[in-house]
């Protein structure tokens, strides 16, 4: 029977899962197809599934099978990321870092003008399981609803991932790094409570959330929906190069949550302000808002050598 599709986080068909099927005693296995494609000889009802997959997070998950539904199983490759939630914050108010890597890091927050400057270090990120710091993925499309990070597993009355915000606004850096150097970067938009100068910058939030593809969807493909069956070959899969002529798009769309982690966001540990933006899409995201604050701030758009930084959210102008 055709229990349903193992996916990544990019929803990128994964071949080679190892599947345990565990109910009332009884056991079985099975192994996912080059399509994605779960084949098990089961029978209706409750079953504890566990997945694993060599450099991917492994997880267990209960499921009901009918028979008549496929369901998505997605795995979270081990590549570290993160973000800020909330992405955006006004100064005093508190926001949860959510990390996912398979090793200890350590977290340290920086301010991004002109200069990155070191603001301060929040210390060694672990816990005493093996692989503690790791994330899971829904089983859905959590393009619409969000990954929830830091729920499953975590308590966060005493394991606590919040940052108050510092008193400066501007555009804030998170850098996370295990000790054999790998590393991520994620942005913090931190505005002040009340104006304090005579220019207020509307950070892009909007327009790179439309275009962030974490999960397997954004406003540029898959606008409607994640299909059926996760993908093998983008351009002989998704409807954007199959089917031209519904791209570009009506008018509304599938919803899409910022309760994702954003790549093209992740500044590298070397840049400088000055540095040519690596890659194509990084213009629009963090990266190249960077460059355009740093250039005001030097420049003393607005008198003085800090400029409020506010992001704009939905429908709202501004914070």
């Amino acid at each position: 029977m055709l229990v349903g599709y193992v996916s990544d986080e990019n929803y990128v068909a994964i071949a080679g899962v190892e599947f345990g099927f565990e109910r009332d005693g009884a056991s079985l296995t099975a192994t996912s197809h080059a399509s994605g494609a779960v084949f098990a000889d089961i029978t209706p009802g409750d079953w504890r599934v566990t997945l694993l997959k060599s450099g991917y997070t492994d997880k267990h998950v209960d499921v009901n099978v009918t028979g008549s539904e496929l369901i998505p199983f997605r795995l979270l490759s081990d590549r570290m990321c993160g973000f800020m939630w909330p992405k955006w914050s006004r100064s005093g108010d508190t926001a949860e870092y959510c990390v996912h890597s398979t090793k200890e890091f350590r977290l340290d927050l920086w301010r991004y003008g002109w200069e990155k400057k070191f603001v301060r270090s929040l210390g060694w990120c672990d816990e005493h399981g093996p692989n503690a710091m790791v994330q899971i993925l829904p089983d859905c499309d959590f393009t619409q609803t969000g990954v929830n990070w830091n729920r499953t597993g975590y308590n966060l009355e005493y394991q606590k991932h919040n940052i108050s915000a510092p008193e400066r606004s501007g555009l804030y850096y998170l850098h996370a790094k295990t000790r054999d150097g790998e590393f991520c970067s994620f942005p913090w938009i931190v505005s002040p409570p009340n104006p304090q100068a005579k220019i207020a910058v509307l950070s892009s939030t909007i327009t790179q959330n439309a275009y962030n593809g974490f999960g397997g969807r954004s406003n540029y493909f898959n606008r409607d929906g994640l299909p059926n069956r996760p993908i093998v070959n983008s351009r002989q899969d998704l409807k954007r190069y199959t089917q031209p002529d519904t791209w570009p798009f009506e008018d509304t769309a599938a919803p899409l949550s910022f309760q994702r982690p954003e790549p093209s966001s992740c500044i590298p540990e070397d840049d400088q302000v000055t540095d040519t933006i690596a890659g194509r899409i990084e213009s629009v995201f963090a990266p190249g808002e960077w460059r355009l604050l740093g250039r005001m701030e030097t420049a003393r758009v607005d008198g003085t050598r800090g400029i409020r930084l506010r992001p704009v959210l939905r429908n709202r102008s501004a914070l």
